[in-house]
């Protein structure tokens, strides 16, 4: 939440920098990046929510948060209501802009950040509100007295959820993003922007084609992912080569090594931004899963990938006891690893656990996971082959790379030290 609401914050705040626009809008999403920041942590230090990501159950500690929660963000929303009249907006622009493009953005970013928000609190909120017929005093519960309940309720949101809706946004989102790269700000041509993007619009479709001609009876997110991440792609790179200007190759090759770093940080962002949107598509579309019961020395096949189980053996950990299991990986009938695969148990806190064994690779990782012993023999075997996994942390760390990227343009640096400098003889005077 805080992620999504913070990359808000950034396009934001450039259209502060340029048009002086946006200034309540951008200090709000200030304040709501920093008050989901303390609400998530809240939720998992609390232990108002029971999930891998929740590292203790302290109730006194989640008060503490809590308290902290409330006096910032309500502080925070406090100032900005008292002090929204003073940030007037000065710069005005046309509907077709790229403050408008920005601004779409924002609002997109923004609802994504509250869908999950609403689908990691909705469950709580219904178990809170149907827990009891009559509330601690002796007061009745008004959700069952007007029949909205009859009983307690527990309600769970899953994945369905937060992929269904993510797709209704994120999909606008990439489509606009290049285009609105490229219109210039205060008003812009539209007719003019797609035009230049033309180019990155029939390779991308193209792409798109090519992969959906290559699977066989498999979902259409694929090729969607495909056509999404190289128009995102694309669009950076005809972005970055359309602000080199007109002249001959050679001129523009040199005007683009002189391009500002902000330009290359934003590039390199959206660059992050395609690739992990083709990754989680190809991922979501292209995974295939193998669950078998398996004797030693027994070999099957995962997509182009073959697995052995080699051997089982008893392991005796520090902390812990179990079983290992040594599987052979080919590929196209060619060995190419070895993974190890353990179930343990640890005695103290009587859990057990799975560790699953992992070959990593470029285009694709092997996940292999030892289950439970079978009664007439052989070991419960887990196969998943997750194409591309690499690729969404590869993008994921782009994005961050072109913020820091962003962050070490000369303008910025000079810009800081001329303000320094002015503040400096305004006070000597």
């Amino acid at each position: 939440m805080p992620w999504l609401l913070a990359a808000a914050l950034l396009h934001s705040a450039i259209v502060v920098e340029k048009r002086e626009s946006l200034k309540a809008w951008t200090i709000l999403l200030a304040i709501l990046a920093f008050g989901f920041s303390l609400l998530g942590t809240f939720i998992v230090r609390s232990g108002v929510l029971t999930s891998v990501h929740a590292f203790a159950n302290d109730p006194e500690r989640g008060m503490f948060i809590l308290m902290i929660l409330a006096v910032f963000v309500g502080g925070g929303l406090l100032l900005f209501a008292l002090r929204a009249k003073a940030m007037e907006a000065k710069g005005v622009f046309g509907l077709v802009s790229r403050e408008t493009a920005l601004v779409s953005n924002n609002v997109l970013l923004a609802v994504s950040s509250f869908v999950v928000f609403w689908g990691t609190i909705w469950p709580l909120v219904v178990e809170i509100a149907s827990a009891s017929p009559v509330w601690s005093g002796g007061m009745a519960n008004p959700f069952y007295t007007l029949g909205i309940f009859d009983k307690p309720e527990q309600v769970s949101v899953g994945p369905p959820f937060f992929n269904f809706a993510f797709t209704l946004i994120f999909v606008p989102l990439t489509i606009i993003l290049p285009v609105g790269a490229v219109l210039a700000w205060k008003r812009g041509s539209l007719s003019k922007a797609i035009t230049s993007m033309a180019p990155v619009a029939v390779l991308a479709v193209a792409l798109g084609a090519l992969a959906f001609a290559l699977q066989t009876g498999r979902s259409a997110m694929g090729p969607i992912g495909v056509i999404l991440g190289v128009w995102v792609v694309g669009g950076a790179c005809m972005d970055i080569w359309l602000r080199t200007g007109r002249g001959a190759l050679s001129e523009r090759l040199k005007r683009l090594t002189r391009l500002p770093r902000a330009d290359w940080g934003k590039f390199t962002a959206h660059t992050g931004l395609g690739i992990s949107v083709f990754a989680v598509a190809a991922l979501l579309a292209w995974e295939a899963e193998d669950i078998r019961v398996a004797q030693v020395g027994d070999r099957w096949g995962v997509g182009i990938h073959e697995v052995e189980l080699a051997a089982v053996i008893e392991i005796d950990g520090p902390n812990y006891y179990g079983e290992g299991g040594e599987m052979n990986v080919y590929r196209n009938g060619r060995f190419v690893g070895q993974v190890f695969a353990e179930k343990r148990v640890y005695p103290v806190a009587q859990m057990p656990t799975t560790e699953a064994g992992i070959r990593n690779g470029i285009l694709r990782d092997v996940y292999v996971v030892l289950g439970d012993p079978q009664t007439g023999g052989g070991w419960a075997v887990r196969t998943y082959i997750k194409p591309f996994a690499n690729w969404v942390w590869g993008g994921a760390i782009l994005m961050a790379l072109g913020g820091f990227i962003s962050l070490s343009d000369r303008r910025l640096r000079v810009a800081a030290g001329a303000a320094k400098s002015t503040s400096s003889a305004v006070a000597a005077e």
